[in-house]
């Protein structure tokens, strides 16, 4: 009987597993193993697929970041079964297999992570989906973009040379969610069946879409009210300058990328008693989470929780992401709740899934169409278009959506001369934000009036008064502009067919669902 001995001679002990020294979380690795290596032989072009979420998965219940040697030795030790089951395959196929395998889970589990100087399973979990989604916000990100796409084309080049046997189909009658690490060379996921409409979302939808809103802006107030947990939340005033400070949050720390400040909540009475959404919310109906006991603060790095399942929800009511173990998401993870749930994509194509709300930061939505949101295109501003309710503006830091405008939204009627369009300023803008950010105190979600909230962010007003220029600039000379100032961008939604999706859901949504309008 022929031995496959070359490669695998290294040093793999393949009972490892079914022995007491296997390392912690070997078995968890094993399985991503075990999926990743059946598509070698099925072909079912899922091997990126369930990598991706395979390593997702791990970093989201292990809470631990797996080794390269030991997601190696697992690789190997399934290849060396794929090779039992193929006698067909020869030494050097399976050096061949071995080798670019390893180079995967190198450039994955070690390159990357050192790269951006990961210090958690957060952290990575969020480097490794901005990678599967075609971030390339950084030079680093750029340059692993490249490194990691090229060895998926390599591998896939391999394995089409080949003609295997595809294991018989798992009789496991478990649960097989898909995301889940659990079970050894499960067979792949079939399509997830689009779930039965939610009336009371669909009726709210269509209420919202005859009176002239856009999908964003009502994606952006879904994802509000289910944040709060109430349908009041929606109609108070939208803040200014009067609007009271939140107390009783503390910042304690600087975030680990050394940008952002970790935010704690130090008196929950205070918070409760001054809170502008919370404040007069005194009970919840059933089934609702109690926001005023537990509330939602503005937490830098924060993410909305979710698994790898294709119908997974959104849950903004457990902690995940780098930030802190307060509830709370930031900015970037607002802006995708708000998309997803109204089911627009934001990669053509892409499945729409809860877990990508982990993959884009903020200024991945600056050139949007260099960092996989080829959904997204930057605004043209002429005489007669401009900013619209829905939009999103980015700037390297902070993005957040537009759910008001006013008739003149850049305050551009009263400019009388071309020369005075250098002139104008943020005072004079009518447009309302909808936004996850640190405002009045770290008070979180919220909605603010453009006017008073950009004196609080310079490079927002400064880009934001730019566009302004253009567009009055355009009044005078009827020309159309594209803005390409380099440090912000208002981007639009395509609204093709290939941009659209079927909606990712909101953990606790049904709270909402009486509301009588999701109108502001």
């Amino acid at each position: 009987m022929r031995t496959h001995s070359i490669y695998f001679a290294l040093g793999v002990t393949t009972t490892l597993m079914m022995t007491a020294c296997a390392p912690k979380g070997y078995e968890a690795v094993n399985d991503i193993a075990s999926q990743t290596v059946q598509d070698i032989a099925c072909k079912d072009n899922q091997l990126e697929t369930k990598l991706w979420d395979g390593l997702k998965t791990y970093l989201l219940e292990q809470k631990s970041i797996p080794a390269a040697d030991t997601m190696k030795q697992a690789l190997h030790e399934q290849l060396e079964k794929l090779a039992k089951e193929n006698p067909q395959l020869n030494d050097k196929d399976l050096e061949l297999l071995s080798k670019d395998l390893d180079k995967l889970v190198e450039a994955l589990l070690e390159e990357a992570p050192q790269g951006e100087r990961v210090e958690s399973p957060e952290q990575l979990l969020i480097l490794l989906s901005a990678i599967d989604v075609g971030d390339r916000s950084t030079v680093f990100r750029a340059y692993m973009q490249d490194k990691v796409r090229g060895s998926f084309g390599r591998l896939q080049k391999t394995v089409q040379t080949f003609d295997l046997n595809c294991p018989a189909p798992s009789t496991d009658t478990g649960d097989s969610s898909a995301g889940s690490v659990s079970g050894g060379g499960a067979e792949p996921q079939p399509p997830v069946s689009t779930p039965e409409p939610n009336r009371d979302y669909e009726y709210h939808k269509n209420q919202a879409l005859s009176s002239g809103s856009s999908l964003a802006v009502f994606g952006g107030r879904w994802a509000f009210a289910t944040a709060y947990q109430s349908c009041q939340s929606l109609q108070l005033p939208s803040m200014n300058e009067q609007t009271p400070e939140v107390q009783g949050i503390s910042i304690v720390g600087k975030h680990p990328d050394g940008v952002g400040s970790k935010r704690m909540i130090a008196s929950l009475p205070q918070v409760q008693s001054t809170h502008y959404y919370i404040r007069d919310m005194s009970s919840y109906g059933q089934g609702c989470f109690n926001v005023r006991q537990s509330p939602l603060i503005y937490d830098y790095g924060g993410k909305p929780y979710a698994t790898t399942a294709a119908d997974s929800p959104i849950d903004l009511f457990k902690n995940n992401g780098d930030g802190t173990s307060v509830l709370g998401i930031d900015c970037s993870g607002y802006v995708f709740t708000s998309m997803a749930t109204a089911g627009l994509r934001l990669k053509a194509g892409r499945p729409l899934k809860a877990s990508d709300s982990w993959a884009w930061g903020s200024s991945s939505y600056v050139e949007p169409q260099d960092n996989g949101l080829t959904c997204l295109n930057k605004i043209s501003v002429s005489a007669t278009t401009t900013m619209k309710a829905g939009d999103i503006v980015a700037v390297y830091g902070h993005v957040l959506l537009i759910d008001k405008v006013g008739a003149d939204p850049f305050g551009i009627s009263s400019v009388k001369t071309e020369a005075d369009c250098s002139k104008l300023t943020s005072d004079r803008f009518d447009f309302v934000v909808a936004q996850s950010a640190p405002s009045k105190g770290g008070i979180g979600i919220n909605y603010y009036e453009a006017r008073n909230y950009l004196p609080t962010s310079a490079k927002m007003k400064t880009g934001l008064e730019k566009y302004a220029y253009y567009t009055c600039l355009a009044k005078f000379n009827g020309k159309t502009y594209t803005p390409n100032i380099g440090t912000l961008s208002v981007v639009r939604h395509k609204g093709t067919p290939d941009c659209m999706a079927p909606r990712v859901t909101l953990a606790r949504e049904s709270c909402i669902q009486s509301c009588s309008s999701m109108s502001r």
